[in-house]
């Protein structure tokens, strides 16, 4: 190659370096009327925290990279079926959340560092169960399993479900269980569904991070009868009948959509599953209670499957038909948490009417939970 071309070469690859910053600084003073955002290294000290935070605020303001991005993505999901570091697509049509799959393969969370130094979840959900103990309330913690933890067949040949995919969270229910909270685990009984009943409807969906209806009533019994053994039959005495109703509902998956695949509604068409309403006496779909003495604490597992025909029939709403008979829950799912895990409901001063109360999170809000694990004391 020529003297003459290795310069031209060298001209254009520093003219697309320096082309894109220069054209980002004229669109945040010209178009956005902005201060240019790389100034906004001198305003902070400097720190990896710090840093880290401002170059993920100019990946994310980057014009460029908008335009960019989608093509790309849609390229290499042509080419190499690949859905980035967000997601793994597998075989037969299924699909798993990065971030469930990170948390399962690296060490115990605890010896990983941790964007929240000095936050340990077990002694925060410890004190949010001490904090509760002094008002009559009881606490039980629910780990919600993720899809690989039970079903990883489709994620690589030869894996099967095991415990010991889940090894990291049931030591964590080990950690707290000492500090005298009440856990439930799912992992077992899930894990021995998805074993020993291959033939049986499967408890999660292909490309989503949800469980099916089936997986949803199947914790959901199992829950109910925890909760119905801890409280007592005289705490849950029936006072509303309630029926069931199978319904086929269609589901977008999240998985494609969080991974931010243009198209994906053709890559991973809607999934049908069945979900299981439950209706009262009147065939108007469950409603929670403000006078149920049991709170349900939790994130998208326990309002799944969101559907306009399957009104009445997320987890929360099963062990009103299963195991209860009565209308005896009351659910709440916000965006501020107590504790702080991302995504499920309750905040300090919320209702201390209830005699028990369910927190339910995805395990893998334990190493990549984005709020922490701040310990919250609770209004008096």
């Amino acid at each position: 190659m020529s003297r003459a071309c290795c310069k031209t070469f060298a001209f254009i690859f520093l003219g697309i370096i320096f082309a894109v910053p220069l054209f980002q600084g004229v669109w945040e003073k010209a178009v956005e009327g902005e201060s240019l955002r790389v100034l906004g290294v001198f305003r902070k000290v400097p720190s990896e925290a710090n840093l880290r935070s401002f170059e993920k605020e100019l990946e994310e303001s980057c014009k460029v990279a908008d335009w960019l991005r989608p093509a790309y993505r849609q390229l290499r999901w042509l080419l190499m079926r690949d859905l980035g570091d967000k997601a793994v697509a597998a075989a037969d049509g299924w699909a798993y959340y990065g971030p469930n799959i990170r948390y399962l393969g690296e060490g115990y969370f605890k010896t990983l560092k941790s964007e929240n130094p000095g936050e340990d979840p077990a002694a925060t959900i410890a004190d949010f169960a001490a904090q509760l103990r002094r008002r009559g309330i009881v606490l039980l913690v629910v780990p919600v399993p993720s899809k690989p933890s039970i079903a990883p067949e489709h994620l690589r040949r030869g894996l099967v479900p095991s415990l010991d995919l889940s090894v990291h969270t049931r030591r964590f229910m080990d950690e707290l269980r000492g500090q005298g909270v009440d856990v439930f685990d799912l992992f077992t009984p899930l894990v021995r569904e998805q074993r020993e009943h291959p033939d049986r409807p499967r408890l999660y969906l292909a490309a989503d991070t949800h469980w099916t209806g089936d997986g949803v009533r199947l914790a959901a019994t199992l829950l109910a009868e925890r909760v119905r053994a801890m409280v007592g039959a005289d705490e849950i005495l029936p006072r509303r009948n309630f029926r069931r109703e199978t319904v086929t509902v269609s589901r977008r998956p999240d998985i494609p959509r969080m991974s931010r695949l243009p198209g994906e509604a053709g890559a991973f068409p809607p999934e049908k599953t069945t979900a299981y309403r439950v209706l009262d006496e009147e065939g108007e779909p469950y409603a929670d209670s403000d006078e149920s003495r049991i709170l349900l604490l939790g994130d998208s597992f326990l309002a799944h499957l969101p559907d306009r025909r399957a009104g009445g029939g997320g987890a929360h709403r099963q062990p009103g038909l299963r195991a209860t008979n009565s209308a005896c829950l009351h659910r709440q799912r916000r965006r501020r948490v107590h504790p702080r895990a991302p995504g499920t409901g309750a905040q300090p001063g919320d209702p201390a009417g209830q005699a028990h109360r369910d927190l339910a999170f995805a395990e893998r809000d334990l190493r990549f939970g984005m709020k922490g694990w701040a310990k919250i004391a609770l209004d008096e």
